[in-house]
């Protein structure tokens, strides 16, 4: 809270002032539960998709999608490692993790070193289902990467994004925004082990 009003009292946005109550907020974060809205935007295509589920985060390095809808699954990245699973079909896809942490930058780990690691700025204020945020868009350092920039709505009272929007270098985008978050609850051993059925088959991704 006293990260909060130290902000709000620079009467305009403060790049550094934000990105240090968010560290903050990152550094002190140990689970994160919430509900999510994913939206795909292919733009070549005019295609938009959209997906809604939960997701759950344990610092360090575990990290559990679940994906409600007419074909649902669950995505587990612990350890450096991923596994997505879809029943449908009973399949797994298994393999090293990339850019995939990057869908919950901002949080946790996310949030440590975001200046050194990109180059940040703040493009305005806009409310996200209520709750007034500023707008911190992100041009990783260097280039590469899956994407070539992120966009962060970063709430003003806690620190935390509630959307996040990823460009890919096609211009394809996807905005997730966050609902219902709740930070540092017990989480379950088991809430980032997959139940997999019999007769499950392996690929491997490259």
């Amino acid at each position: 809270m006293i990260a909060a009003l130290a902000v709000l009292a620079l009467g305009a946005a403060d790049t550094q002032a934000i990105l240090s109550s968010l560290e903050k907020q990152g550094r002190a974060l140990k689970t994160m539960q919430a509900d999510f809205v994913q939206t795909k935007v292919s733009v070549l295509l005019n295609d938009k998709e959209e997906t809604r589920g939960s997701v759950l985060l344990q610092v360090p390095g575990r990290l559990r999608w679940n994906y409600a809808g007419a074909q649902p699954s669950a995505m587990v990245i612990k350890g450096g490692r991923i596994e997505r699973f879809v029943p449908q079909t009973k399949q797994l896809f298994r393999g090293t993790a990339r850019g995939d942490a990057d869908l919950l930058v901002g949080f946790g780990e996310g949030a440590v070193d975001l200046g050194r690691k990109y180059e940040v700025a703040v493009e305005g204020e806009e409310a996200v289902a209520g709750a007034p945020a500023w707008i911190l868009k992100l041009k990783p350092r260097g280039g590469g990467g899956l994407f070539k920039e992120i966009r962060l709505w970063v709430d003003k009272t806690r620190f935390i994004p509630v959307q996040t929007q990823l460009t890919e270098p096609t211009d394809d985008y996807t905005t997730i925004r966050f609902e219902h978050v709740v930070l540092n609850r017990v989480l379950p051993a088991s809430a980032f082990d997959l139940v997999l059925p019999k007769g499950v088959t392996v690929e491997e991704l490259k």
